[in-house]
């Protein structure tokens, strides 16, 4: 009879196979990172624009978040600069909602040369970080 660990190491994952999730396609990817459950919020949060280029803000530093409506939010990040971060897209209403209790780790800007996304789906087609007058 053989040792009971042996026998465990021998036959480990052989059989088993994940059938609670399916690898996401690009398409059915979120244009955000959301934090998993039990994670701590995180202090800052990223934003990739299509062009490579990456600014981080904190979210100590956010002051306000307008939504006009699902594919239109506004983040006023009021820094050592202030800069008004303008996202649109469509269906953002998440987004936003997670923004608000700080549960977002990263926005992304789509690719125009990327592949198409479902009309149901979320996408960010701009993302522009504007300067505020202190004024």
């Amino acid at each position: 009879m053989t040792r009971p660990a042996q026998a465990f190491a021998d036959h480990r994952g052989a059989n088993v196979h994940n059938i609670g999730q399916t690898p996401a396609s690009k398409s059915d990817e979120l244009p955000y990172g959301k934090i998993r459950n039990g994670e701590l919020p995180p202090m800052m949060f990223q934003i990739r624009m299509n062009n490579g280029q990456t600014v981080s803000f904190a979210y100590s530093d956010v002051r306000e978040i307008r939504s006009r409506d699902a594919g239109f939010v506004q983040i006023g990040v009021f820094a050592m600069s202030r800069v008004m971060i303008t996202i649109e897209g469509r269906n953002l209403i998440e987004l936003t909602n997670l923004l608000g209790m700080a549960m977002i780790r990263w926005i992304s800007e789509a690719d125009p040369r990327g592949e198409e996304r479902p009309e149901t789906s979320p996408e960010i087609d701009s993302i522009s970080i504007e300067p505020i007058d202190a004024g």
